[in-house]
């Protein structure tokens, strides 16, 4: 499956285009806790399976990502998670010309300041300026890990119980 620029992507769950809106929310777009469940979603339909370990840097980037278009850029304006080529990918757009920022966390003066320096941590970033329109983040994640437990002895891979009917 290709991804909107092309790739060639493999497994890939896509969220609203950008300028279709997402959720119905005006410019709020959609929440953190609605983007790390779509890439919850896509990695545990990998083969073979995800380590947890990789699941949770993925679905921590997603959601600073999220809560950055929200908190700093007027809201999530496209989403996408894209699985292929041994690396997931999450694309997150927003309205806002202003690139991201590094902030030096002061934990007892202000909450936040670590997002951003952890998604540099985490994964490989670009950030694709759309002139008049916003920008797009991507960031991109090997499907294993130094930190990873896939080749030891007990691993478990990650697993979610299905939704039961109406349920997400």
């Amino acid at each position: 499956m290709s991804d909107e620029d092309g790739h060639d992507g493999g497994h890939g769950i896509e969220g609203e285009k950008k300028g279709e809106g997402l959720g119905g929310r005006g410019g709020g777009g959609l929440r953190p806790g609605e983007a790390r469940a779509r890439v919850y979603d896509a990695l545990l339909a990998v083969r073979p399976p995800v380590d947890v370990l990789v699941l949770a840097d993925a679905v921590l980037v997603a959601s600073e990502l999220v809560s950055n278009a929200v908190r700093h850029a007027g809201g999530v304006t496209g989403f996408r998670v894209s699985v292929g080529d041994g690396e997931v990918e999450i694309s997150v757009s927003d309205g806002s010309d202003a690139m991201p920022v590094a902030r030096t966390p002061r934990p007892l003066v202000r909450e936040g300041g670590y997002g951003w320096g952890l998604v540099r941590r985490l994964a490989r970033v670009e950030v694709v300026e759309e002139p008049g329109s916003g920008k797009t983040v991507r960031a991109r994640l090997p499907l294993t890990s130094t930190h990873s437990t896939y080749e030891h002895p007990g691993f478990v891979p990650a697993q979610r119980k299905p939704p039961r009917s109406g349920e997400r």
